[in-house]
């Protein structure tokens, strides 16, 4: 309604203007109309300055209304315009309108940015944000506090605290879990470090968090201690227990009363006892010794070779070595690597040796399991690679899911207990994770990520 009162207006401006040509070419016809002529062309110079000026001020104030939007600006008002059209009052009224709604939009947009900010400010976990430059764009007082400074401008600052702290930042992949030792002058703490990338204008943005976690390491060496020395000293005594009754036993062959026996009250039985003593002593100790060089070898970890290498080489390798023996034992082994050309940052060796106990562990699993699989995957997840052994097997209750990364921990007869806990720390030195999922007599799936 509004647009078409405007084209009518418009068109009837044109068309005075339009008469009052006519009537000046007219009037240049006619004699002793020279006034009439001059007033005609002031007329019309008239019409056309007005119609000029009120498209111009139609535009002027939705050019005001446009650029007051581009710059948030909600301070204008037409509420208050005089000499408004009264084709355009409506108009007018709903620009007003839209000005006042931005305002109230930006009110509670302020709002929100003031609560997320003084939440994020004084949450317990350490909050940082910077982009592509190195430029802080959140850091709050938990991370100002457990990096030990007072402010913080650019990632590059936190070379103050740990040199190297700011390339690790740079460098956390995203969903990756890095812990770090920080000495600071009161104490020793514990961080872990997480990360996750997002977008703002274009801006990349890594946020990263960071939680002092050092009580919560100290519980769980406290209960992982507490849990291998059950673990040794279940083994110790299993190899002492034997010596000790022996040891006692054969003193009583040879002493009576405190007294040792002569010659002439050994007979050969006693000796024949004594030797056979002697052996099974001999033997436990061999074990016992054993038991104390796998402890030696699981305690010196090789340092890792880091070098680039295709996992589906790996595969390929793997499948060449163990191919033979899981065909034995008819268990059907597959493996697939995708992308194809997936490559892996790490010690080729090491990362082989874990994958063989997973797959040699896997297949010890298939007691009256019927079509015995065993599959080996490899796949890139959040920026994050992950190889899978997954078996159908008997799978891992609960109770031993708990344990078996636990030195010496063992449901096999002669198992060493050391595979998976070796297996970890070869994870752990190249700072990724082995986790396992299990559903008994359904599917076991462990899962290295780097």
């Amino acid at each position: 309604m509004v647009f078409s009162r405007f084209r009518i207006f418009i068109i009837v401006q044109v068309l005075l203007i339009a008469a009052t040509t006519l009537a000046f070419f007219w009037t240049l016809q006619q004699e002793y109309m020279l006034i009439t002529s001059t007033s005609l062309i002031i007329l019309w110079v008239l019409q056309i300055i007005y119609l000029i000026w009120y498209l111009q001020k139609i535009n002027r104030d939705l050019l005001k209304f446009i650029t007051a939007l581009r710059y948030d600006d909600v301070s204008i008002s037409f509420d208050k315009e005089k000499n408004i059209d009264p084709y355009f009052k409506n108009l007018y009224q709903e620009l007003s309108n839209i000005i006042n709604e931005i305002s109230v939009v930006r009110s509670e947009k302020e709002s929100e940015h003031q609560y997320f900010h003084n939440t994020v400010r004084h949450i317990g976990t350490g909050i940082l944000a910077f982009d592509d430059s190195g430029k802080v764009e959140i850091c709050n007082n938990a991370a100002l506090d457990l990096l030990n400074l007072s402010n913080l401008n650019n990632i590059v600052d936190t070379e103050k605290t740990k040199p190297g702290l700011s390339k690790i930042l740079k460098n956390i992949k995203p969903g990756a879990t890095k812990l770090l030792k920080l000495i600071t002058e009161n104490d020793v703490i514990q961080l872990s470090i997480k990360a996750a990338n997002f977008k703002i204008r274009n801006r990349n943005i890594k946020l990263i968090s960071l939680q002092n976690i050092k009580t919560e390491i100290d519980q769980s060496e406290v209960d992982a201690w507490q849990k291998l020395i059950r673990v040794l000293t279940h083994e110790i005594m299993n190899s002492v227990s034997p010596i000790k009754l022996l040891s006692g036993s054969l003193i009583e062959m040879f002493e009576e009363d405190n007294k040792i026996k002569t010659i002439d009250e050994i007979d050969n039985t006693t000796i024949e006892n004594s030797v056979l003593g002697l052996k099974t002593i001999r033997k436990r100790s061999a074990g016992l010794s054993n038991f104390v060089e796998t402890y030696k070898s699981l305690t010196q970890i090789p340092k890792a070779n880091l070098s680039e290498f295709k996992i589906c080489h790996l595969f390929d390798h793997i499948n060449t070595l163990l191919k033979q023996d899981l065909e034995q034992k008819s268990i059907q082994f597959s493996f697939n690597c995708n992308p194809n050309n997936l490559i892996l940052y790490a010690d080729e060796k090491l990362i082989e040796q874990v994958l063989i106990n997973l797959i040699k562990n896997a297949s010890e699993a298939f007691l009256n399991c019927e079509n015995p699989k065993v599959d080996l995957k490899a796949e890139l997840k959040n920026d994050l690679v992950q190889i899978k052994v997954l078996d159908n097997g008997s799978g891992i209750s609960q109770e031993v899911l708990e344990n078996i990364f636990i030195p010496f921990f063992t449901t096999k007869e002669k198992g060493s207990g050391i595979g998976l806990s070796l297996s970890r720390q070869i994870m752990q030195l190249h700072g990724g994770t082995i986790n396992v999922k299990s559903e008994p007599n359904n599917q076991t799936v462990f899962t290295l990520i780097f």
